[in-house]
C-alpha cells in the first residue's frame, strides 16, 4: 500500500494534469541570473589525489631523450603528446576562450612555437596510426579529443570545431565500441563551448539539446534524478539568456517542469534514494520558473506561486 500521502500526491498530479499538457504547459522556470562565465565552469577531472600531471615534465624530458635515438618509435611520441595537451590544460570551455580574445593565457610567441612543435606531432601520429589504422597505439577517438583541446587552446576555433564535428559523426572510436558515447558526448560538448566562442548561436543551440535528449533517452532515471555529467538544462538556459533568446526561456523550462514531474509521478517509489531526488529537482525547476516569471514579470507569476506552495505542501517538501 502506497498510504494516503501517496495517493494525494497522485490525486493532485492528476488534478494538475501533468500527461496532458494543460497545466504544464503554463508552467514558466527561472534560474539565478548571474554570469555566463561563473555557470559554465565547472572542471571535470578534479580529484581528490595528487595530479599525475606533476610527472609530465620528468617522463616528457625522458622521452625526449628516448627519441634522439628512436625517432620512429610512434607509441612514445603519442605519449608525449597526450601529456603536452594535458599540461597546456586539456579540456577547455567557452569562458577560457572567450577571455583569451583579450587576454591570452598563452603569450603569441609562445603560442606559435607550442603550435608548430605539437602539430607536427599530431601530424606523424596522423600519417603513420590513424591512416594505417594501429589503433593499439592510438585510438582515433582519443587522437580527435586531444586535437581538439590542442586547437582550442591554440585559438583555432574553427578547425577544433571540425575535429569535433568528424569526432561527433564519423570517427571509427577504434576498438572499444563502448567508448563511442563518450567520444560522442565530449564531441556535443566541445561545440557547445566552441560555437559559444565563434558566437553561433544555432550551432550551439544543437548541440545542447542533442546531448539532452540523449541524456533522458540513455538513462532517464538518472537524467530526471539530476545526476550524470556535461551539459545540463541550466546549461541552455544561460546560453539562451547569453544570446539574447529570452522569449525561449519560458517555452523551454515549461517542458523541462513536465518532463520532469511526469517523470517523478510515474516511475517514483517511496523511500526510493532516486525517487527522492527526482521530486527534489522537480521542485528547483518550478523554482527556478518562479524566478524567472519574477524577472520577467510574467503575469501569470501569482498563480503560479500559489500552485508551487500548494504542491510543495501536499508533497511535503524538504
Amino acid at each position: 500500500m502506497l498510504g494516503a500521502k501517496w495517493h494525494a500526491e497522485l490525486k493532485l498530479a492528476k488534478a494538475l494534469n501533468w500527461r496532458i499538457p494543460l497545466y504544464c504547459r503554463n508552467i514558466l522556470v527561472n534560474m539565478k541570473s548571474s554570469l555566463f562565465i561563473a555557470l559554465f565552469f565547472t572542471s571535470f577531472l578534479s580529484f581528490g589525489q595528487p595530479s599525475p600531471e606533476l610527472h609530465y615534465p620528468e617522463r616528457i624530458a625522458a622521452i625526449n631523450e628516448q627519441l634522439k635515438t628512436d625517432s620512429l618509435n610512434y607509441t612514445l611520441v603519442w605519449e608525449r603528446l597526450q601529456m603536452q595537451v594535458s599540461l597546456l590544460g586539456g579540456s577547455v570551455q567557452s569562458t577560457e576562450m572567450l577571455s583569451w580574445k583579450t587576454d591570452t593565457a598563452i603569450p603569441a610567441a609562445k603560442r606559435r612555437l607550442y603550435y608548430t612543435h605539437l602539430n607536427t606531432d599530431f601530424e606523424k601520429i596522423y600519417q603513420h596510426i590513424l591512416l594505417p589504422m594501429q589503433y593499439e597505439i592510438a585510438e582515433e577517438g582519443d587522437f580527435y579529443l586531444n586535437r581538439i583541446w590542442f586547437y582550442s587552446h591554440m585559438s583555432e576555433w574553427e578547425k577544433a570545431i571540425q575535429d569535433a564535428r568528424y569526432l561527433r559523426d564519423s570517427a571509427s572510436y577504434s576498438r572499444y565500441s563502448d567508448r563511442g558515447e563518450y567520444y560522442h558526448m565530449w564531441a556535443l560538448f566541445s561545440l557547445f563551448h566552441l560555437h559559444i566562442v565563434t558566437h553561433e548561436y544555432k550551432p550551439a543551440l544543437a548541440a545542447i539539446d542533442s546531448m539532452l535528449e540523449f541524456k533522458m533517452r540513455d538513462d532517464p532515471e538518472v537524467f530526471f534524478s539530476g545526476g550524470g555529467s556535461f551539459l545540463g538544462y541550466t546549461d541552455k538556459v544561460t546560453l539562451l539568456e547569453y544570446f539574447g533568446d529570452t522569449n525561449s526561456i519560458v517555452p523551454f523550462l515549461k517542458d523541462c517542469c513536465i518532463d520532469n514531474f511526469n517523470w517523478y509521478f510515474e516511475n517514483a517509489i517511496p523511500n526510493d534514494y532516486q525517487s527522492g531526488a527526482a521530486k527534489q529537482r522537480s521542485f528547483e525547476i518550478f523554482q527556478l520558473m518562479i524566478q524567472y516569471m519574477k524577472k520577467y514579470q510574467d503575469k501569470q507569476l501569482l498563480i503560479y506561486e500559489r500552485i508551487y506552495n500548494n504542491l510543495a505542501e501536499i508533497m511535503e517538501l524538504d
